[in-house]
């Protein structure tokens, strides 16, 4: 486990900045991890600061209510907050927050898929698309309040999900699946999705012949994965046929999987690197938190080792 893991979690006051500060303040404390929590004054707030006053006051002023915000979540966990740094930032949001993780050397962002409107705004689905689409670490992305499961099994009863398309990076995301779930003494549970060929009844059967082929060769190559990865953590594989978003939403619910694992962008793979590919559906339909790993997996690695 890394000596000198540093997590970033940006919040903006909201109720959804809240999903993302619990799991960050439970990653830091389980990782015993340097953890940043931060919010940004968006440049019309710091140019009103700045006129009337002083930039530096205006993040004074914020700067006492971070730390009420963090506070009162502790009390809400019931279980206090770790040692953990405040920082306001001034400028665009998005911006900001990459800018700060690359800064401080972190090995992992949390952020909220929404935020509110209005001046405080921040992570609304544009900004945390734009952190997705820029950040060089690890992100893990937490779904609204209302989407969060009730359900809570104990640690280890929850498998991992990990959507895999056999591309270049399958075998890291694994890898760093199989480290978080060292860590929560999970299982995990690796997924691919056949994009089914559909045409008109008169071929059917061909059809049906040529899916099932996919889908037998899909778990050759799932075993083969597997294999490669060398991972020894409690494995579960399913191949399924469908929309792959919908599909591996789907299985999230039913397995009751709180996080999902997988890579945010590639060379044309499954899971995409723009708005309307699969991640990002994913990331809108599910109600599990989802650890967003970069095509370049060098800033990912810490993971593996865990």
């Amino acid at each position: 486990m890394p000596t000198s893991l540093t997590i970033v979690c940006a919040v903006d006051f909201s109720d959804h900045s809240k999903a993302a500060l619990r799991p960050a303040l439970a990653w830091a404390g389980q990782f015993s991890a340097r953890l940043i929590v931060a919010t940004v004054v968006e440049p019309l707030l710091a140019s009103a600061a700045a006129a009337a006053y002083n930039m530096n006051l205006a993040r004074d002023e914020v700067l006492p209510e971070l730390r009420e915000f963090v506070r009162k979540l502790g009390t809400e966990r019931g279980s206090g907050v770790p040692p953990y740094e405040a920082v306001v930032l001034t400028g665009n949001p998005a911006t900001e927050i990459v800018a700060l993780a690359q800064r401080e050397r972190a090995g992992l962002l949390v952020i909220a898929t929404h935020g509110l409107s209005g001046y405080r705004k921040m992570f609304l689905g544009s900004t945390t698309e734009t952190v997705l689409r820029h950040t060089e670490v690890p992100v893990l992305v937490a779904p609204p309040p209302e989407q969060t499961p009730t359900r809570q099994a104990p640690p280890g009863q929850d498998p991992i999900l990990v959507p895999v398309d056999f591309k270049s990076g399958s075998v890291g995301a694994v890898r760093a699946a199989a480290g978080v779930a060292r860590v929560f003494r999970a299982p995990l549970l690796l997924a691919h999705v056949v994009a089914p060929l559909r045409g008109i009844d008169r071929f059917r059967a061909q059809l049906d012949t040529h899916n099932r082929v996919q889908i037998d060769r899909a778990e050759q190559q799932m075993q083969q994965l597997v294999s490669e990865a060398g991972v020894k953590e409690r494995i579960e594989k399913v191949v399924v046929s469908g929309s792959p978003a919908e599909e591996i939403s789907e299985i999230a619910v039913a397995r009751g999987a709180q996080l999902i694992v997988m890579r945010l962008r590639g060379e044309g793979g499954v899971l995409g690197s723009r708005p309307g590919s699969i991640a990002y559906h994913v990331l809108r339909l599910t109600p599990a938190m989802v650890l967003a790993l970069p095509s370049d997996h060098t800033h990912a690695e810490w993971l593996e080792r865990l």
